[in-house]
């Protein structure tokens, strides 16, 4: 009698390399800006989004937020809501990089690289509905391998 075998749940799979891209993406993107918090705050204010009694401490604050919830959903300790964090963060990229095109801003992102000019495009803004939609997957999954937490 030949033995079943477990099928591959290929959704789970998905999901939970969905979310470990997702948390090297934010671990990646907060990298650069850790070392500079200063130089970070140029390009914040070039967003024009953000009073400018705020952006010091956004420059500061941002770039650990990123890394944290980035580790959380790389390790899959606490995914779910770093899934949350990442959704919200995508969201209001999304919008300011939309906003700043529409008002025909030239700017560098600031995305991954702030010495490296990354032009503000609309493939740009593509990119963050793309990043967004896939932080959407991982927060919508029941569960996920590979995780820290029970789920």
């Amino acid at each position: 009698m030949k033995k079943s075998s477990p099928k591959t749940n290929w959704v789970l799979i998905v999901q939970t390399l969905l979310r470990v891209v997702c948390g090297t993406l934010l671990i990646y993107a907060s990298l650069d800006k850790l070392g500079d918090a200063a130089k970070f705050l140029k390009v914040m204010e070039n967003y024009h989004i953000l009073p400018a009694d705020l952006l010091p401490l956004a420059a500061v604050v941002l770039p650990w937020l990123e890394f944290f919830t980035g580790l959380a959903l790389a390790l899959g300790w606490k995914w779910r809501g770093a899934a949350f964090i990442f959704c919200v963060l995508m969201g209001i990229y999304t919008l300011a990089l939309a906003w700043n095109l529409t008002q025909g801003a030239e700017m560098n992102c600031g995305c991954f690289a702030m010495d490296k000019m990354e032009k503000l495009t609309g493939w740009t803004v593509l990119r963050d509905v793309a990043f967004l939609s896939m932080g959407l997957i991982v927060f919508t999954a029941k569960k996920t391998y590979a995780a820290f937490d029970k789920n």
